[in-house]
């Protein structure tokens, strides 16, 4: 039982409630997003005019009204039921460490290991390669200048979300797609080489001790956000996003000690 609910009846209401939020937060950020178009063409328009208005806030967000308060009914909810994540204090399970320790204890990989360690290591080739490639249109619209116009600074900031979010959410879909096959791979690779512990203790070989690694795939990661960081620096360089932000610092600086 999870509070006043069964297991499985409290796993599909904290699904339910996630869903809710998911779907509230990413309204409110659309809701944002056209306020702010609307009251910049109407500034355009009318200079003495606000960007952001009650009614035009009002407008916007009075449709997602009945989704809020849903979402507010459903957090009261689980707070009156006591519905909880029991897995929430849980260590998480790390397949690949379970599976480097019961690999461990084999003396000779079997044919099946072996061939889910193959289809792993072609599976974060792919997924990466993959990520890569969504990446390049991006890249090409960073690096060509025509795309920076300094005249239309509000239409450069939306044609590069409109480049840069779907394609990262592509690139995003298929690490995430090749991350759930790797992993279904490696607890195959598990059972595998549970079934090969048995074989060998049953034939009397005994494996050789070995040292389990812990995964380094957090380095990897925070390696490639690192090169990411200097590779978008270049490119902003090489636009000329550096001298702008330079001239801008300097500006405001010596408007604020009076000497603009």
């Amino acid at each position: 039982m999870i509070g006043g609910l069964s297991m499985t009846k409290g796993k599909w209401y904290l699904a339910l409630q996630a869903v809710v939020c998911v779907a509230l937060v990413a309204l409110m950020a659309v809701s944002a997003v056209g306020i702010y178009r609307e009251g910049s063409a109407r500034k355009a328009e009318h200079p003495m005019e606000s960007v952001y208005t009650p009614q035009a806030v009002a407008g916007r967000f009075a449709p997602i009204a009945p989704l809020f308060f849903a979402g507010i009914g459903l957090l009261i909810a689980g707070l009156v039921l006591g519905v909880k994540d029991e897995d929430a204090e849980k260590p998480v399970k790390d397949a690949q460490l379970n599976r480097d320790l019961v690999a461990a204890r084999v003396a000779q990989p079997s044919e099946a290991m072996l061939t889910e360690r193959r289809a792993q290591r072609r599976l974060l080739w792919i997924g990466w390669g993959l990520f890569a490639l969504c990446m390049l249109p991006i890249l090409a619209h960073l690096l060509n200048p025509a795309h920076f116009p300094e005249a239309d600074a509000e239409g450069m900031f939306f044609a590069l979300i409109r480049v840069f979010l779907p394609w990262t959410a592509v690139g995003l879909g298929a690490l995430a797609v090749t991350s759930i096959l790797r992993e279904k791979s490696v607890l195959r690779e598990t059972q595998a080489a549970q079934a090969r512990v048995k074989e060998e203790k049953a034939q009397g070989i005994a494996p050789e001790p070995k040292t389990v690694s812990q995964p380094k795939s957090k380095g990897a990661i925070q390696a490639i956000l690192v090169v990411a960081a200097i590779a978008l620096m270049i490119v902003g360089v090489l636009n000329g996003s550096a001298r702008d932000v330079l001239y801008k610092a300097i500006t405001i600086c010596t408007e604020c000690v009076g000497l603009g």
